[in-house]
């Protein structure tokens, strides 16, 4: 299948996490993904998991991309990327702003430049804001945007979520404003500048937490796997391992209850609606919880599949991607390189070849002058 950006030229100059995602996710797509690095490389480069000197973090989030390196402090550095981007129509970069100005990469000054551009920047903090200057993390964006303190079963320690979902979040936010953004420039032939904070991008997550908060007046607390609002919906214990149940719909509770074992509270009238099971979240949870302990995972996920009730096994990262449904939906992808393979899980609108491996260093320099710029 033709990829759904093929044609878009993309330069990717950031570093680490959420704008290298945001690269691979338009590369994933067909766009040609061009990577350019400084002398010294990315320094996700240096963050294992290592397999024959490659690293496979660095490897996970620029699979598909071409790779280039320059010495943008240079002025023949500086005058390459020029030459690119006059061939380019999406640019992600990371760079704070006394970064960007030092290297002469301000938006106001490439838009001048290169009018057809768009530029998308993801920053810590929104470039009119107070802080600026400020860079961030995921941690702390997960920290300073509420999401920690929700996450974590309840009276226990701040927990951050397991994947960097501020960093993954802003990655996802800076591919769909690129391509919001070039469809807005194929219309009318004017480039464009979007920025993407990290710490919006994680407030973002919040949803229906921050609408709920908001009008309440009422911190949330953490509830575990749980639910806020909605009971039971959450992991629980079998004899050998875990299973998940969603009751979403008061239709599911009499079903659940027959499914394992609880028939005498199918037809309790204080657990009928939602509301009512949400106010007696300890008793509920309780029951569901003995109950389901007395089966092994197999017999618990049968069960619940023969009542039809929402449910799921708690997979560990291995069994996820052994799961049959990963094989017969392409999800993860073998990379072959010249010093072993490596696997990759690809997003859902891939539709490209995103089967090239992560550049090493500087692989593709010749080849992108040679064809972009016309040099020997």
């Amino acid at each position: 299948m033709s990829g759904l950006l093929d044609g878009v030229r993309v330069i990717d100059l950031t570093r680490v996490l959420a704008g290298p995602y945001a690269g691979q996710v338009l590369a994933e797509m067909g766009a040609d993904v061009i990577k350019v690095e400084p002398p010294e490389g990315d320094m996700a480069r240096g963050i294992g998991p290592f397999i024959d000197g490659r690293s496979l973090y660095f490897s996970s989030l620029n699979t598909g991309k071409r790779g280039i390196v320059l010495d943008l402090t240079t002025e023949a550095g500086t005058e390459a990327l020029h030459a690119l981007l006059e061939t380019t129509d999406i640019l992600l970069e990371n760079y704070r702003p006394a970064a960007a100005r030092k290297l002469g990469l301000e938006p106001d000054l490439l838009l001048a430049r290169h009018p057809r551009l768009v530029i998308v920047t993801i920053s810590g903090y929104a470039r009119n804001s107070s802080r600026a200057a400020d860079g961030s993390f995921d941690l702390i964006a997960q920290a300073e945007s509420g999401i920690m303190s929700i996450t974590g079963e309840e009276g226990g320690a701040p927990a951050r979520a397991g994947v960097a979902i501020s960093d993954l979040a802003a990655g996802l936010w800076a591919a769909l404003g690129g391509v919001a953004a070039y469809t807005g420039c194929l219309r009318d032939g004017r480039g464009r500048h979007v920025e993407v904070p990290l710490l919006d991008s994680a407030m973002s997550l919040l949803a229906y937490m921050a609408t709920s908060a908001m009008g309440t007046g009422v911190d949330p607390a953490p509830v575990g796997s749980g639910h806020h609002n909605i009971v039971p919906y959450r992991a629980f214990a079998t004899r050998d391992g875990w299973v998940v149940i969603a009751v979403i719909g008061d239709k599911f509770w009499p079903l659940l209850c027959n499914a394992i074992g609880l028939e005498h509270l199918a037809g309790d009238d204080r657990f009928r609606t939602n509301p009512q099971r949400t106010d007696a979240r300890e008793e509920v949870d309780a029951a569901v919880e003995a109950a389901v302990a007395r089966f092994s995972t197999e017999e618990a996920l049968a069960r619940l599949s023969v009542a039809g009730v929402p449910h799921g096994p708690l997979n560990t990262v291995l069994q996820a991607i052994a799961m049959p449904y990963v094989a017969e939906t392409g999800m993860v992808g073998e990379v072959d390189t010249s010093d072993g393979n490596y696997r990759v899980v690809q997003g859902p609108l891939r539709s490209g070849d995103s089967r090239r491996p992560a550049p090493t260093l500087g692989q593709h320099t010749e080849e992108i002058l040679t064809e972009l710029l016309g040099n020997e």
